[in-house]
């Protein structure tokens, strides 16, 4: 792989985390109405897609933040 690519490809899985981190911020926003600043540097601080869109899922299904932050 060269440079060029090994540099898209890092990219593009950055653009990934930023995009999912603002998916579950906005599910949290739209359930709850608000997102304490704390949580949002939490959720900032992950960089596993997968655990993000574990995330994702429990920001959906969570009937509270307390719940949700469990999650995390």
């Amino acid at each position: 792989m060269t440079l060029a690519e090994q540099l898209h490809e890092e990219g593009m899985q950055r653009g990934q985390v930023a995009a999912k981190q603002q998916y579950i911020l906005e599910a949290l926003m739209i359930r709850f109405d608000r997102v304490p600043e704390g949580l949002c540097e939490e959720i900032e601080s992950i960089a596993d897609t997968a655990k993000l869109q574990s995330l994702l899922r429990a920001a959906i299904r969570s009937s509270t933040l307390e719940e949700f932050a469990e999650a995390l």
